[in-house]
């Protein structure tokens, strides 16, 4: 029998700190200041977004620029392990592509080089259109 979430006002505002920011990524100081001023427990923090995690609501990433996981929305019902996800790195949005091009070269990958992909864990870095048009029109 699938058990139901327990339901708590942290785990509430944890959630809905992650469903208005659906493009970034937070590490587990910035949630903890962001939901409760840094008042919540660390250990309280973790707990929620292990099982956030688990039921594949809030994905991990490893930050490569700032040396720490990083926990980002994804939503009930995103297939992340079926896409490539393009992060800003001036801004840090991630976006997730989930687009027929990013399948095919994921097929390529496989059949032309015997390379498997993790797309669950796969960030390409660059800059995303809004970034690039502010650069255009500062340069």
């Amino acid at each position: 029998m699938k058990r139901k979430p327990y339901v708590t006002a942290g785990r509430t505002k944890i959630l809905n700190f992650f469903k208005s920011n659906p493009d970034c990524q937070f590490t587990t100081d910035e949630i903890c200041l962001a939901v409760n001023g840094g008042e919540a427990a660390k250990s309280t923090v973790y707990r929620h977004l292990t099982e956030l995690c688990r039921q594949n609501i809030v994905r991990k990433f490893r930050s490569v620029e700032r040396l720490c996981s990083v926990y980002q929305y994804v939503g009930s019902g995103c297939d992340c392990d079926a896409h490539f996800h393009a992060k800003c790195v001036k801004c840090g949005r991630m976006e997730h592509l989930d687009c027929e091009d990013s399948t095919e070269f994921v097929l390529h990958l496989k059949k032309e080089h015997g390379f498997f992909v993790n797309c669950g864990q796969s960030v390409l870095y660059g800059l995303c259109a809004a970034c690039r048009e502010r650069e255009i029109i500062h340069a």
